[in-house]
């Protein structure tokens, strides 16, 4: 807001900036006679202060550096942001973890809107104590309640524009208190969400307001701001001695006191507050030089975690523990004093009272009244932010209590933190075209399970994890070495065929496998070693798998068929590939093909019941035994490759094979 000021005595004549060289004196002479930047110089730099230089006074320059910063880093940050809601959440991550020093510019326009609330509230409090507020100062502190409005304004907007969950959720909850204004309220929430939902309206309408709208409005008025200061001067304190001037003496002030607080800032980045990702070895580091490595290891050092927080992509599906910013944390626990009909009260009734109690206070303080505005502008300026550092204390406080209600919310922050972890590694890979909500949605490590739990488990166990299944074998660590060779000796066990009818291996084993030789017992270990490695292929060579084939085909191929040979005897599944996701994927889709359990099986057919089609696949398999189940390609792969421990996303219906596993 200002350097605050008494009425300004009698200055004397100010100094000269610097003496110049006779050639460049020349040149400044030359250069002033043309443009005049001499008088510009004198405006901005030499100031009058009754009393000297104080380090009290640097607030205000403090809120110009960080603004500048702001503005810096914010135009740096626009370079490489994309505001629609498929791509901005997939733009911040670029920044963070792949653009040269994107975490650094991030971290510090981050902290930085954050150090404005705070150094807002400081000089609010000096202004005040110093008087500066009264008149005939009362037009410039109503320009820094209206400066104050704009920079609330610039860190609500800013907060959705990453268009994670934490600043979806937490919009929806700012968003939702202007619709319960009376009267206006819902026609207001819409004009500001941009339609009836969510989406991409709303990023756009925040993104306009916070680049477009309120930077220039804040420009504005802390010109307007600066220009009133200037035509009233510094308050002084009675009694003072001494005079001063704002170059060079407060300037150093000013100027040691936004480095400590540029400082802090860095201090806060470089700590980090973001999510370290799995380090991904750029081509080439192997064969680097140490200052390669070096600059890659600090140019991209969000990718350890430094920086600002990056939250899972925005997911109205996906629940979220929503709290807002620090900064508006005592709005948050101040609604929950108001409930159901005094609602009104908490979201308009207070807050107006507020706002008009500050835009009151220096007419209190008019004529013989100076001395009462004085002290009442101290007392409700320290009273609002007391209570504003008490609310947002109990805030704090009551989500780390030990109810049932803060354990609940602190649960449900560790789970979406670790969405959010996973989100990040997933990024690395690959964002879906159709947007980076599809991450989580169509991750296989957090979804299979539950769309296993939905569509297997009431037949299949899965170890620990799903129990409830009795009817058929349980799939943990199905076609791998162990599962495999359990089932060659104990095919009858609940873990494997004996929830079913599929007896006919189980009289192999009585016949074939009854009383084994030891090196009949490593024939089967062979067999198990060659069936679970991929690709499966024939081997060529005199290794064990080789010899795992040849006990295979000895053993196995009477009623087993490889590639084509085989089944001599009595029909069985071919094993071609057993395991692997393709043969799955020919399971989970045609249980009863030949290929498979033949006509007999009493699996249900998982399908994708809508397109084109659908009424086919419906009328086939309208009399089949077990049914048809409605799966599609997206879920069918999820379902796959969680059993596979393939943990790639799964951007469309067939897997992706370029990705790396």
């Amino acid at each position: 807001m200002s350097h605050t000021a008494e009425a300004p005595a009698a200055a004397s004549p100010a100094p000269p900036l610097a003496s110049e060289p006779a050639a460049r004196g020349r040149f400044c002479r030359w250069l002033d006679d043309r443009t005049g930047y001499r008088r510009l110089r004198d405006v901005l730099l030499v100031e009058h202060i009754p009393g000297g230089a104080r380090w009290r006074y640097v607030w205000g320059s403090c809120l110009a550096f960080i603004f500048s910063v702001q503005l810096i880093t914010g135009i740096l940050l626009m370079t490489a942001y994309s505001p629609s809601d498929t791509t901005a959440w997939a733009s911040v991550y670029f920044i963070q973890y792949q653009m040269d020093f994107g975490w650094l510019i991030r971290g510090l326009h981050h902290f930085g809107s954050q150090t404005m609330v705070i150094l807002l509230g400081l000089h609010m409090l000096q202004v005040v104590i110093a008087g500066a507020h009264l008149p005939p100062r009362e037009v410039n502190w109503w320009l820094g309640l209206g400066l104050l409005g704009g920079v609330l304004g610039l860190s609500l907007t800013g907060y959705l524009l990453p268009w994670d969950q934490k600043g979806y959720w937490a919009t929806q909850v700012a968003t939702n208190i202007a619709g319960t204004l009376p009267g206006m309220g819902p026609w207001l929430q819409k004009v500001i969400v941009g339609g009836p939902v969510y989406g991409n309206h709303t990023l756009t309408r925040f993104y306009a307001m916070h680049v477009g709208l309120l930077p220039p409005l804040v420009i504005v008025l802390t010109i307007a701001h600066l220009a009133v200061f200037r035509r009233h001067g510094v308050t002084a304190p009675r009694g003072a001695v001494g005079e001063g001037w704002f170059w060079p003496d407060q300037a150093f002030r000013d100027m040691v006191v936004s480095l400590i607080i540029f400082a802090v800032m860095l201090s806060l980045v470089l700590y980090g507050f973001g999510h370290p990702m799995e380090r991904l070895r750029p081509r080439g580091a192997v064969h680097d030089g140490l200052a390669a490595r070096a600059w890659e290891h600090v140019a991209h050092a969000g990718r350890d975690g430094l920086g600002a927080n990056l939250d899972a992509p925005a997911d109205p599906g996906r629940s979220y523990p929503a709290r807002p910013e620090w900064y508006f944390l005592f709005l948050f626990q101040l609604l929950k004093y108001f409930e159901g009909h005094l609602e009104l009260v908490g979201t308009v009734l207070v807050p107006t009272l507020a706002g008009a109690v500050l835009f009151l206070v220096p007419l209190v303080g008019r004529g013989r009244m100076r001395r009462v505005g004085h002290v009442f502008g101290v007392i409700v300026v320290a009273g609002l932010l007391a209570g504003i550092g008490v609310l947002t204390g109990l805030a704090i406080a009551e989500d780390h209590a030990a109810t049932a209600a803060a354990r609940k919310f602190r649960d449900e922050l560790q789970a979406a933190d670790a969405a959010a972890k996973r989100a990040i590694d997933l990024a690395a890979s690959g964002i879906p075209v159709e947007g980076p909500v599809n991450l989580l949605r169509r991750d296989p490590k957090t979804q299979g399970p539950a769309l296993f739990d939905a569509k297997c488990a009431g037949c299949h166990t899965f170890g620990k994890l799903f129990t409830k299944g009795e009817k058929a074998s349980d799939l943990e660590g199905f076609g791998g070495r162990d599962w495999i060779r359990g089932l060659l000796t104990e095919p009858s066990s609940p873990r494997f065929f004996g929830h079913t009818k599929l007896t006919r291996m189980t009289k192999w084993v009585q016949e074939e496998l009854a009383d084994l030789e030891p090196a009949e017992a490593t024939e089967l270990d062979r067999i198990a070693d060659w069936l679970a490695t991929h690709p499966r292929n024939v081997p060529d060579d005199t290794s064990d798998l080789a010899k795992g084939y040849a006990a295979f085909s000895d053993r196995c191929m009477e009623c087993h068929t490889f590639k084509g040979d085989g089944g001599t005897n009595i029909k069985a599944p071919d094993f071609t590939g057993y395991g692997s996701e393709d043969w799955i994927r020919a399971m989970v889709m045609s249980p009863d093909h030949p290929s498979r359990y033949g006509a007999k099986n009493a699996m249900p057919i998982f399908r994708a019941v809508s397109g084109p089609d659908a009424d086919v696949i419906i009328a086939e398999n309208a009399g089949r035994t077990g049914g048809l189940v409605a799966l599609d390609d997206a879920e069918r792969e999820l379902i796959i490759r969680w059993l596979a421990q393939d943990y790639r996303v799964v951007f469309g219906g067939e897997p992706i094979t370029d990705q790396g596993r």
